[in-house]
């Protein structure tokens, strides 16, 4: 793996959820000679099975999501302006005067466009301090008309997507889509290893679809699979810079979090409270190999493990890795490539050593 070269490539791949096919052709690239066994299901999942050397061994997977959030034009207006609708958790307030990629309608083709904002000398007081909702906001794409809009390929359904903007900080990373795609880095640097690591347990490497709009979309897999156990590798915001500061216990730099609860807390009711076992063995392992841990519980964070725990007819043991990210669903996340590669290094080894001795039963 070469961290640099691959997270450029992977956050420049536009993956908006439900648009992910060319994601998923440079994933199964990716992994041709890396895996003998690789399975991608009709939504889109892809799974990468690499068998255990335990007879009557049992199973662990680890997955991420490689999805990211992003806009769907819903009108073109007849003086050439796009109207949009989000697709997941955008936040309204990083959109106006930003850069975007409108694409095509058969998505072979993007065009660099802005979305609008009002012109600072014409605002008004009561508005210069105001969040624009996404009910306002519109993209200027340079055209006079909607028959030129149509003539470029663009349409209602057409994906908007951020720009490419990756960015070395020193030994921080910023970029759009960093959610999730370290973690899609972590399963790739896997794939490279578990080729040439002994291993007891049948591991399962899960990329999976649409996470950022509904959740749920991994479920298949996992009613599929129905490993022994699993364990899912997402972000959670970083609470070190000065407007969070101290909100949680969760700071860039400070090595990956083991999660002891996450809550969405609005919306859709639903979080992970993960095998306490399963934890102790991450931490256990962590410990012997000499990683930095943070530990977590933050609410306002929901992601696939929320339901894919409740798959198959006797449910699956979860726990969750965090890696700590600055400025989420915004344009320019960051966060600290030291974190992302310990992230990596820490699921290697409890692939590793996770076997049927492990005891992960309740009670």
């Amino acid at each position: 793996m070469n961290f640099e070269k691959d997270m450029r490539e992977l956050t420049e791949i536009p993956a908006l959820s439900g648009h992910e096919d060319k994601m998923i052709a440079y994933l199964l690239k990716r992994l041709e000679g890396l895996c003998e066994d690789v399975h991608v299901d009709k939504l889109g999942n892809i799974t990468a099975t690499y068998p255990g050397t335990e007879e009557g061994g049992v199973s662990i997977a680890y997955f991420a999501h490689m999805d990211e959030v992003g806009l769907i034009v819903k009108k073109v207006e007849e003086n050439g302006f796009l109207r949009l609708e989000r697709v997941g958790g955008v936040p309204e307030k990083v959109l106006p005067a930003s850069m975007v990629d409108v694409h095509t309608l058969d998505e072979t083709k993007a065009y660099r466009a802005v979305i609008g904002n009002t012109s600072h000398h014409l605002t008004p007081a009561d508005k210069k301090f105001a969040v624009t909702p996404i009910g306002e906001l519109y993209v200027d794409l340079g055209c006079k008309s909607k028959a030129e809009v149509l003539e470029k390929g663009v349409d209602i359904g057409s994906i908007v997507t951020y720009i490419p903007n990756f960015t070395l900080l020193g030994d921080y990373v910023a970029s759009k889509a960093l959610d999730d795609r370290m973690g899609i880095y972590t399963l790739l640097y896997m794939a490279e290893e578990l080729g040439k690591t002994e291993h007891k347990a049948t591991i399962h490497l899960i990329f999976t679809v649409q996470e950022e709009f509904n959740i749920r979309s991994a479920t298949p897999t996992f009613c599929r699979l129905q490993p022994d156990a699993a364990i899912c590798v997402d972000i959670s915001p970083a609470c070190d810079t000065p407007e969070l500061k101290g909100r949680y216990e969760m700071a860039v730099g400070e090595g990956v979090a083991i999660m002891y609860m996450n809550f969405h807390g609005r919306g859709t009711l639903g979080g992970l409270l993960p095998n306490p076992k399963l934890n102790a063995f991450l931490e256990k392992t962590a410990k012997e190999e000499g990683l930095k841990c943070q530990k977590e519980v933050v609410i306002g964070v929901i992601t696939d493990d929320a339901f894919t725990q409740h798959a198959g007819t006797e449910g699956i043991p979860m726990a969750h890795l965090s890696i700590p990210l600055r400025y989420t669903h915004s344009l320019a996340e960051v966060a600290s490539r030291r974190d992302v590669e310990d992230c990596a290094k820490l699921m290697l080894a409890s692939a590793c050593r996770f076997g049927k001795d492990i005891d992960i039963c309740r009670g």
